[in-house]
């Protein structure tokens, strides 16, 4: 496996363990030192491996804590290891422009929500139960390897270069995808997806596209596009982010779960959190904005049951829809009851696209 995948696991461990993770612990949960850890069977081959991280890890400045258990002092068995999170911060004075923004936007491309992440909260899982206590709302960065839209490098260079560009684009509630001729004026990502703003030479009005629902090749034509366009950019963005401010739902997540870390953060709601209508102790409720009903219920059923929806209704019947399917495909009936939402559903996007 590339030594990248296996150290960025081992610092994610190290970052999300606020007590710290003994060696013991790393090796058998970490993804790429646990396929090839033994139970009681010493491995040189692994520790040594380990260690070349460590310092592999020092030599890009990121500076590796050990500390000795206060009940067993001079065990190097149990030295524990971990990475402060502050120490990986931003600095708090540092400011981006807004190319170089729109550069880490793009490179941020290859390392969307993804590959990494199954495997680092497997090790994060295991951890957890050797008691390593771990800290979940911080396992919401776990990025992963994948593919980059292929709309996005494209459409870059088309805003680049001025021109006026062609692509098939498949709406949610839509067979056939439709032929849309636009003017591209900015890439912006919002909710963790990328969105093309644009103005419709069409129907000459601001219409914004996702990325995911952009079929076949982008075709960038000869024609340049009014430079004066670019202005509208901001009050679009303005426009979607407005959209996700007045379009709520409001959740029930389970408390400690990977659901509850990334959606948090997005509800604005970091005080004394309450069950609310969730009826349990051990749920919160949650109200985040929505840009589009059915990409976040295909978001939501990635949760399992440690999310369910209380409203609206038409996210609701999203989610009961793709459950449905999903007990189709496994010949498994959906019960109906208010939990029946608690998969909640993996669909598709619609932001302001009409």
């Amino acid at each position: 496996m590339p030594s990248e995948q296996r150290l960025f696991s081992l610092v994610l461990a190290l970052v999300v363990s606020p007590f710290g993770a003994t060696k013991r612990e790393l090796l058998s949960s970490v993804y790429g030192y646990a396929d090839r850890y033994r139970h009681g069977q010493p491995s040189a081959a692994l520790e040594k491996q380990f260690e070349r991280d460590k310092e592999q890890l020092r030599s890009l400045g990121i500076r590796i804590d050990a500390f000795e258990d206060p009940q067993d002092v001079g065990n190097n068995q149990l030295i524990r290891y971990r990475i402060s999170k502050e120490r990986l911060q931003f600095p708090a004075d540092l400011r981006f422009s807004e190319r170089e923004l729109m550069l880490l936007r793009l490179a941020a491309l290859a390392w969307s929500e993804g590959s990494l992440s199954a495997e680092s909260r497997r090790a994060a899982m295991k951890l957890e139960a050797l008691g390593a206590g771990l800290d979940v709302q911080h396992l919401g960065i776990a990025p992963r390897l994948g593919t980059a839209e292929a709309a996005a490098a494209p459409l870059q260079r088309a805003i680049d270069a001025g021109r006026v560009v062609r692509f098939a684009y498949r709406l949610p509630d839509r067979e056939a995808p439709l032929m849309r001729r636009v003017a591209p004026l900015r890439l912006h990502r919002a909710e963790g997806r990328w969105h093309l703003v644009s103005w419709d030479l069409e129907r000459d009005a601001a219409r914004t596209f996702l990325l995911a629902r952009i079929e076949g090749r982008v075709q960038q034509s000869t024609e340049a596009f009014d430079p004066e366009l670019r202005v509208r950019a901001d009050a679009a963005v303005e426009d979607l982010e407005r959209l996700r401010s007045d379009r709520r739902a409001v959740l029930c997540v389970r408390r400690g779960s990977i659901a509850e870390a990334r959606l948090l953060s997005r509800s604005g709601d970091q005080g004394d959190l309450r069950p609310g209508r969730c009826g349990s102790g051990d749920h919160v409720e949650l109200e985040v904005g929505v840009l589009d009903l059915h990409v976040f219920a295909v978001e939501l059923i990635g949760y399992g049951a440690d999310v369910s929806v209380c409203e609206p209704a038409q996210l609701r019947e999203l989610v009961v829809a793709g459950l449905r399917r999903i007990a189709e495909v496994h010949h498994a009936p959906v019960a109906p009851s208010g939990n029946e939402l608690q998969l909640d559903a993996r669909h598709d996007e619609g932001t302001a696209d009409a």
